[in-house]
C-alpha cells in the first residue's frame, strides 16, 4: 500500500508529522481522524511521485548518509532518530521520500535491509549483504562505517577515470563542431560562389564544390540524418546487450585493457575486504563480489570462486587456477594474508595499491593522447585548408587560361 507523508495537530496543539500507510489518501485522512488528530496537510509518496520529483541518489550522497549513519548510532541515537535527522537535512527529494519510506517500516518491525531491498536501483547487493550482516551481528553502525569507506573510494576511483577522460573528449567534440561548421556552412557558400563561375574545375575540386552545394541544399536534411545517427549511437548504449557487445570489445583494446584490469581488481580487493570486515562469509562475499566486476570474462570467473572455497580450497589455491583473472601479484598477497589471518587488511591494501595503479596509467594514458590528438588536428586542419584553398587556385588556374 502507498505511503502518506502527514502534518497534523493533536489534543494538545502540538504539530505531528509523520508517515501513514493506507489504500488511498481518503483512507489515510478516517485512519488520523479516529486517533484524534487534525490534518494540516497530506501528501501522497508512492514511487511514481519519486520518479518525477527526484533524480538518482549519487555515491557521495550514500555515503554522506552512511557517514552520519554511523556516528549517530554509535553515539547511541536510535535508527528510526538518526534516519529522521538525515531525512530533514538532505535536499534531494527521492532521498527523502525513500528515508519515509524506511522509517515508517522499522516502526512496524521490519528490518532496514528488508526495507532498503525494495530500492535495488538506489541499495546494490553489496549494500544490502552488508548492513543485513550488522544487523545479524548487532554492528549495523560498523557496517556503516565501512561502507561510507568503500563509497567514498569508489568515488575517488571514479572521478579520477572521468577526470582522465574529461581533455580527450573535450578536444574530439570541438573539432566534430568545428569540422560540422565548416562542412555545413562555410563549404556550401564557397561552393555556391564557385560553382556560379563558368570555369573548368579538376575532378576532385569538382566532387568537393558538388558535395558542398548538395549539403547546403538539403542542410536540413543533413542535420536530421546526422542527429539520427547521433541518436541510434545513444541508443545502443542505453541497450543493456548492445551496451555490453560494444564494451567487450573496447576493454580488449590495448590501453584500455591495462586500466579496465586494474580497476576490476581495486574493486574486487576493496568489495572483499569490506564485505569480510563486516562479518559477512566469505562464500557468499564472494558471489556478491562478481557483481561489482565490469569486465563480463572476470564476473564469469569470480562465480566460480565461492564454489571452490565451499569445497574446502584456500581463495589463493582458486585464483591461481584462474591465473589469467588476476595479477600473480595479488593472489601471492592474498596468500600472505591467508596464512597470517589478515586477510582483510591485507586486501584493503592491494586496493590501494590498485587504485594508485589506476591513477598512473590514466596519466600516462592521457600524456600519449595529447600528442596524438594534436597530430590529429593538425591532420584536420590541413586537410580542411587543402579543401577549401585547393578550388581556389583551381578556378584562378581556369580565370588565367581563359584570357
Amino acid at each position: 500500500m502507498p505511503l502518506y507523508k502527514y502534518k497534523a495537530k493533536d489534543k494538545k496543539d502540538r504539530i505531528v508529522e509523520d508517515v501513514i500507510q493506507a489504500a488511498n489518501q481518503k483512507e489515510a485522512v478516517s485512519l488520523l481522524k479516529i486517533d484524534n488528530l487534525q490534518i494540516l496537510t497530506i501528501k501522497s509518496l508512492e514511487k511514481k511521485d519519486i520518479v518525477i520529483f527526484g533524480g538518482g541518489i549519487s555515491v557521495s550522497e550514500k555515503a554522506a548518509f552512511c557517514r552520519f549513519m554511523s556516528t549517530m548510532l554509535k553515539a547511541g541515537l536510535p535508527l528510526t532518530e538518526s534516519l529522521d535527522i538525515i531525512r530533514q537535512e538532505t535536499q534531494n527529494k527521492k532521498f527523502q521520500s525513500i528515508l519515509f519510506d524506511l522509517i515508517y517500516h522499522i516502526r512496524k518491525g521490519e528490518t532496514l535491509s528488508s526495507t532498503m531491498a525494495k530500492y535495488k536501483d538506489e541499495f546494490d547487493t553489496v549494500f544490502l549483504t552488508m548492513i543485513k550482516a550488522g544487523e545479524e551481528s548487532g554492528t549495523v553502525e560498523k557496517s556503516f562505517d565501512y561502507l561510507a569507506k568503500q563509497l567514498l573510494a569508489s568515488h575517488e576511483l571514479s572521478q579520477k577515470v572521468k577526470s582522465a577522460m574529461m581533455y580527450p573528449s573535450i578536444i574530439i567534440c570541438a573539432m566534430l563542431a568545428s569540422g560540422g561548421i565548416m562542412i555545413g556552412f562555410v563549404l556550401p557558400k564557397m561552393s555556391e560562389v564557385f560553382l556560379s563561375l563558368n570555369v573548368k574545375l579538376p575532378p576532385v575540386t569538382k566532387f568537393v564544390m558538388d558535395f558542398g552545394m548538395a549539403i547546403g541544399t538539403n542542410l536540413a536534411l543533413t542535420f536530421g540524418l546526422l542527429l539520427s545517427f547521433i541518436f541510434f549511437i545513444i541508443l545502443l548504449f542505453l541497450i543493456k546487450k548492445t551496451r555490453q557487445f560494444i564494451f567487450s570489445y573496447l576493454v580488449k583494446l590495448p590501453v584500455i585493457s591495462g586500466v579496465m584490469d586494474q580497476l576490476d581488481t581495486a574493486r574486487f580487493a576493496r568489495t572483499l575486504s569490506t564485505l569480510l570486515r563486516s562479518g559477512v562469509p566469505i562464500v557468499v562475499a564472494l558471489d556478491v563480489v562478481s557483481d561489482v566486476l565490469k569486465q563480463p570474462h572476470l564476473r564469469k570467473h569470480a562465480k566460480e570462486f565461492s564454489e571452490g572455497v565451499s569445497k574446502g580450497m584456500a581463495l589463493s589455491e582458486v585464483l591461481i587456477n584462474r591465473k589469467k583473472s588476476f595479477p600473480v601479484t595479488l593472489i601471492q598477497t592474498i596468500k600472505a594474508g591467508e596464512k597470517t589471518g589478515s586477510l582483510d587488511n591485507v586486501l584493503e591494501e592491494l586496493a590501494t595499491f590498485y587504485e594508485t595503479e589506476v591513477d598512473y596509467s590514466l596519466k600516462r594514458a592521457t600524456s600519449l593522447l595529447e600528442p596524438l590528438l594534436m597530430l590529429v588536428i593538425g591532420v584536420a586542419v590541413g586537410a580542411m585548408v587543402v579543401l577549401l584553398i585547393t578550388p581556389i587556385y583551381s578556378i584562378i588556374g581556369g580565370l588565367e587560361s581563359g584570357f
